[in-house]
């Protein structure tokens, strides 16, 4: 019996995992203050009688919309996750034979896919415990690092975020992540081109180098890919001038970001 195919498999995550984002960003927006929290509104009565029997209840359901509890109780969601362990493990009328080992996380390790940040969040609040990180891509839009050019001309580096050490096992509880393609993003470029040498650290985070040309004269939001989709990594380290090339101009100021993934859909 064959196992289900990769195509198949992220079809079927990305829909759950849209669909598990449309209940946390609903719920989101309804947690909203608006004119007033319910708590708020008991609270301005100044009122014994009702702020008693009322206040800490409704001060509890101002803090407490909560998107993995509503998908969990309030959905059929888990049945996604759970299926698919079944098919997984041969687990299903008549028996079977396992067909992949360590379940979701198994699969994607075995054939190098990653599921979104969301589907991981609707895994969580289904099954109690974290993804392994590696096989989770960010929804988020994460800046690795900013890099100025200075008088002299001399590079100025600030440090962003990163995604870890690669550990398999890392958690994927929204801190660590799967090394990821990166992108320049144009804050401000003069009219020479700048072509740096990223320090980078790889899926294994190993330190490393990747080379990178920003056009002069790109308008500010111009993006360029650093690298192809299999160039991926954890971390931005620091950034020089590539040896032999141009150094652009006084006042560049640039910004290396991820690259989703692929987006999520219905």
């Amino acid at each position: 019996m064959p196992l289900i195919d990769t195509a198949s498999l992220l079809r079927i995550a990305d829909r759950a995992a849209y669909q598990y984002k449309q209940i946390k960003e609903t719920l989101d927006a309804i947690s909203q203050q608006g004119v007033e929290y319910y708590w708020e509104t008991i609270t301005a009565t100044d009122d014994p009688d009702v702020e008693i029997p009322t206040l800490s209840e409704y001060k509890a359901v101002d803090d407490d919309l909560r998107p993995d509890f509503a998908a969990k109780m309030g959905t059929q969601l888990s049945r996604i996750i759970g299926a698919m362990e079944a098919h997984f493990n041969g687990d299903y009328p008549n028996g079977g034979v396992v067909l992949q080992a360590g379940g979701w996380d198994g699969y994607l390790t075995d054939h190098d896919l990653r599921v979104s940040q969301y589907f991981a969040e609707l895994f969580f609040a289904c099954k109690g415990y974290y993804m392994i990180a590696n096989n989770v891509f960010s929804e988020g839009d994460d800046q690795f690092a900013r890099i100025q050019v200075g008088a002299g001309p001399v590079i100025v580096f600030t440090d962003g975020v990163n995604y870890g050490d690669g550990d398999p096992q890392n958690p994927a509880n929204g801190t660590y992540f799967a090394a990821t393609q990166l992108r320049v993003v144009v804050n401000n470029m003069g009219v020479t081109n700048l072509d740096l040498r990223l320090s980078v650290k790889d899926v294994h985070d190993s330190p490393t180098t990747i080379d990178v040309t920003v056009p002069g004269g790109s308008p500010p939001g111009t993006v360029i890919p650093i690298g192809v989709a299999t160039n991926r990594f954890l971390d931005v380290t620091g950034a020089a001038f590539k040896p032999g090339g141009l150094n652009g101009t006084a006042g560049d100021d640039v910004k290396v970001v991820n690259i989703k993934e692929r987006e999520i859909q219905l």
